[in-house]
């Protein structure tokens, strides 16, 4: 209740690097492995697919979190912040996570209805990041104002992967 009733909308960011240890704890808050048999995550997604992907713009690159080893992984070197949303603020936020959903492993089903159910999952991982930002004094908003397919191009995505949300993170001013 407590996490809940701190959990709101960020548009300003200190100056303040997260430590490994809690963009480690954000990531798996949001989308990590939490029980010991198989796979299964802190978020639903539809049809159990798991299709999204979080990658993580800082001031020095790109990676993707690998929920398995709830490590990242280094996809692009440079800061392509500013590039994820039209909101000047976002480049304040020490992190940004850009949700990419990987349709190759939805289920079969028409774009559109993809599409969708890759945004709701990317939703609820959001929501996630917001209840875990609250319970950690960090601030976050969840932005739907891409350039998706500028992004697609910035990230390298193949044709099959589409992108969602962005969401800055970080310590709110």
């Amino acid at each position: 209740m407590e996490t809940l009733a701190l959990r709101r909308s960020t548009r300003e960011f200190k100056d303040q690097p997260l430590s490994h240890q809690t963009l480690a704890n954000l990531l798996w808050a949001a989308f990590g492995i939490n029980r010991t048999e198989g796979e299964d995550r802190t978020a639903p997604s539809w049809r159990h697919s798991k299709e999204t992907d979080i990658h993580v713009a800082t001031a020095d690159g790109v990676y993707v979190y690998d929920p398995k080893a709830n490590s990242l992984r280094r996809v692009l070197l440079g800061d392509i912040r500013k590039k994820t949303s039209s909101m000047v603020f976002v480049a304040q936020a020490p992190v940004v996570l850009v949700y990419v959903a990987d349709r190759g492993r939805m289920a079969k089903a028409s774009p559109e209805e993809q599409a969708l159910n890759a945004h709701v999952d990317s939703a609820v991982i959001a929501q996630n990041v917001y209840l875990f930002a609250a319970s950690a004094g960090l601030g976050t908003v969840i932005l739907g104002s891409v350039d998706r397919n500028a992004l697609a191009q910035t990230l390298v995505l193949r044709a099959d992967q589409i992108v969602t949300f962005s969401q800055p993170v970080g310590y709110p001013k």
